[in-house]
């Protein structure tokens, strides 16, 4: 299956490692992703982690600020995909054998997947904060979901330095 796939993707290797431009606009653009993106990310975590918002004011202000990074955040993610599917298909043979490789994958996956909860709990969050805003001080409606969150949150921080501390080995494979 690996001999399929290589053949499959080897007009697009031949062409990347016979460019001059190619593999530096191609690395420039999954660097700058992950960095615009982590970096976005990371800073928001951090905004998560040590707000301790009292009302539901507070509550759906951070909830709000939340959501508008992470439309960002998931531009970022999909330049940052398609860049990396185009540095792994140029070598595909290299990257489809190596346990670093496909351990920054997983990370990446767990990183989407705990984005995605983080997305819903901040749903969560913005709904019943919105429901609640009335009172002077969130009750467990809205402060349920901010733990929720803040959960999340952590879970981030460690996969996107994961993730890069694995790009960064693979790219010395």
């Amino acid at each position: 299956m690996l001999e399929t796939v290589t053949a499959l993707v080897q007009p697009w290797a031949d062409y990347y490692s016979a460019s001059a431009w190619l593999p530096t606009l191609v690395i420039a653009v999954h660097v700058l992703s992950m960095f615009v993106g982590g970096g976005i990310a990371l800073g928001a975590d951090r905004r998560v982690l040590l707000a301790t918002p009292g009302s539901s004011e507070a509550f759906l202000a951070m909830a709000e600020d939340l959501r508008a990074t992470h439309g960002v955040v998931i531009g970022a993610l999909v330049l940052m995909v398609c860049s990396g599917t185009a540095l792994a298909t140029a070598d595909i043979g290299t990257f489809a054998t190596s346990l670093v490789f496909w351990s920054k994958m997983g990370a990446f996956v767990v990183l989407m997947v705990n984005g995605a909860r983080m997305r819903s709990a901040e749903h969560h969050l913005l709904t019943n904060a919105r429901n609640t805003i009335e009172m002077s001080v969130a009750g467990p409606e809205v402060t349920g979901p901010w733990g929720t969150l803040r959960v999340h949150a952590w879970v981030s921080l460690g996969f996107w330095c994961l993730v890069v501390v694995l790009g960064v080995v693979v790219a010395n494979i």
